[in-house]
């Protein structure tokens, strides 16, 4: 039996599958808790997408040794404790467990969240969409792409067809979008996760891109979009995470072949009202 450490995780994902310099700021990223353990034998491995009280319920219930989530259990340095922090940190005594924290680097990374989108919908890869980070680093942050159909491939794609393959391939009710039905979508700048931010949709018009998605809209950039020009498309950011991260699972299956891997999935906090 081939025996895994911490250390061989560890060292592949920081290298490989979430690179630590696609991070896009100084957000917590790697090993956020049990860095002692480094050395400690793996067998069993959770992912999940948040490190919620039901999480690590779950991971203490499963004896899981290592969590691997995309994000952290805070989003900067303890400075104070409450409860719920306090309530996380009981239940992480409980067992010996290891947490390592994704967190941005996995929207840019090779078989991450932006590229995961891209498969879903099934759309051409021209390019990836490039920013610097707080480094000064070129990150992939997106992917610039182009449509394509399974079987009639001279059909024009208009936003209301793209709304529908959404919809059915990611398994959505209902998709917040920003511009017109009948628009034709010729260039599709894709950035994964929770990061708005106007100045990626205008790198994303410089490129040519007619439409952009992300796992989130906010106010300002509607009235951006909608004034350029450009379409706007709101994807659910639990759904399009659930689905890298099952990929995720998939890959470290493979490489790690005698260590069992869980999936949490704890649903979209997220309700709708019809």
């Amino acid at each position: 039996m081939i025996i895994m450490f911490l250390q061989d995780i560890h060292s592949i994902l920081l290298k490989k599958l979430s690179p630590k310099s696609f991070k896009l700021n100084s957000e917590i990223y790697g090993l956020q808790y049990g860095k002692n353990r480094i050395n400690n034998i793996i067998k069993k491995v959770m992912l999940t997408i948040d490190l919620s009280i039901e999480a690590l319920h779950f991971a203490v219930r499963n004896k899981v040794s290592l969590i691997i989530s995309h994000h952290s259990l805070t989003k900067e340095s303890i400075n104070t404790f409450n409860q719920n922090l306090i309530n996380k940190l009981t239940l992480l005594t409980k067992y010996p467990i290891s947490i390592f924290v994704l967190n941005s680097s996995f929207i840019a990374a090779e078989g991450g969240v932006s590229e995961t989108i891209a498969e879903a919908l099934y759309l051409n890869v021209e390019k990836t969409f490039e920013i610097k980070n707080y480094k000064g680093i070129k990150v992939p942050i997106g992917r610039i792409c182009t449509p394509k159909y399974y079987l009639r491939k001279d059909q024009k794609m208009t936003m209301e067809r793209l709304l529908k393959r959404i919809k059915t391939n990611i398994e959505l009710s209902h998709v917040l979008y920003v511009g017109n039905l009948k628009t034709l979508i010729n260039k599709i700048c894709i950035v994964g996760g929770d990061t708005p931010n106007i100045k990626y949709l205008k790198k994303a018009l410089k490129l040519g891109c007619d439409c952009y998605i992300s796992a989130k809209i906010n106010y300002m950039d509607a009235i951006f979009g909608r004034d350029m020009g450009l379409a706007l498309i709101e994807a659910s950011h639990y759904k399009i995470e659930i689905l890298a991260l099952k990929k995720l699972s998939n890959i470290l299956s493979l490489e790690f072949p005698h260590v069992e891997f869980l999936l949490f999935e704890s649903g979209d906090p997220f309700q709708i009202s019809f």
